[in-house]
This record gives structure tokens, sequence and C-alpha cells, in this order.
């Protein structure tokens, strides 16, 4: 290991979060596939991380599911499988998993993995902003300014991109200015009031 990689502790991290994880630990079975994944600590293996993944996702752990859907998602280390990783993240996102949420959103409003149901992307998000997430906060401000599966609605839009840059999101100010020049003062306000 390079010393950029983390050096002797990182190692050490890394053996015994793979000890913990060959003895039953779905966390450390988590965290050790993402070192397996990043090469953090030990060798990079989409292999050998989608197997810990597989192990923390069997144990029912939310991020292990996430996890083992994202390696479907994107065909690391086994076949590109949409409709398979939908349904990891199906299962997270009842564990209230945010990464899971956010991508169940794009692909429900995409038809990505399963059917195009827009409603169903809106629902998946806003339960990501009650969370407190930024991302899912914005993705709302865009479905209703764009009229994503729905009329637009500016008033909406302008209240969830508020959401958004509240809860920190750096591009949701350029999208409010955006929405300024279109909207009627009244339209801002029952926006701020939502």
């Amino acid at each position: 290991m390079r010393q950029s990689d983390g050096g002797e502790n990182l190692v050490r991290a890394a053996s015994l979060m793979k000890q913990a994880a060959d003895s039953g630990h779905a966390g450390a079975a988590n965290n050790y596939g993402a070192m397996l994944q990043s090469g953090r600590g030990v060798p990079a293996s989409f292999e050998q991380a989608f197997q810990y993944y597989d192990q923390a996702a069997k144990a029912g752990l939310a991020a292990g599911l996430f996890n083992l859907g994202f390696m479907h998602l994107h065909g690391l280390a086994t076949d590109q499988e949409p409709s398979i990783a939908r349904h990891y993240f199906e299962l997270a996102a009842l564990k209230n998993d945010i990464d899971a949420l956010t991508h169940l959103g794009r692909m429900a409003m995409i038809g990505e993995g399963g059917s195009q149901d827009p409603a169903a992307a809106r629902d998946y998000w806003a339960t990501g902003a009650r969370l407190g997430d930024s991302r899912c906060a914005f993705n709302l401000g865009v479905a209703n300014a764009g009229g994503h599966g729905a009329a637009p609605d500016f008033v909406e839009a302008y209240a969830w991109f508020l959401e958004a840059e509240r809860l920190g999101n750096d591009a949701a100010a350029s999208e409010l200015s955006k929405l300024r020049a279109v909207m009627t003062e009244d339209e801002v306000s029952q926006a701020q009031k939502r």
C-alpha cells in the first residue's frame, strides 16, 4: 500500500473489518465491501466487494441492500441489471435509505429497471426530502418546474427548491432565481408559505 492509500493504519483497519465481516457482522461486511470496491486499505476487487455486499444485504442491512443494487445497476462484478438494482433499492428504501430513495426516484421517473411512474418518483423523493436530503428536494423542484409526469407547478417547484437550499444544496439558488423571473410576487409568497 502506498502512504496515500491510508498507510498501515488503514491496512490494519481493513484487516479488522474483514475479521468482523467474516464473523457475520453485517455492518462490517458492508464496510469491508466498500473498502474492496474503492481499494482503501486492500487491493480493489469488485468481485469480493459484491460478495461482502451480498452478505450485508442478506442480513437486511439497508446500506448493503443499496450497495448490492448499485453493483447490479452499473454491472460491477455482475451483469448490468437495472431491474434487479431497482428491487434492491426498493428493499433499502423501505428502511429509509436516502441513496436508495434518490436512485429509485430517478429510475421511476425514466422507467429504468421497471415501469415509468412519475408519481412514484415524486413519492420517493418526497420521503427522502422529509428525511433531510437536499438532492431529493432539488429533484422535486426540477420535476415540478419541468412538469415531469404532471402539469408544471412553479409554486410547488419554488417551495421544493427553497427546501433544497435550506438543506444545503448549492444549485438551488440558481433555480430559484430562474423561477422568480417567471413567477408573480403572489406565487413566490405562496411558495414561501409552504
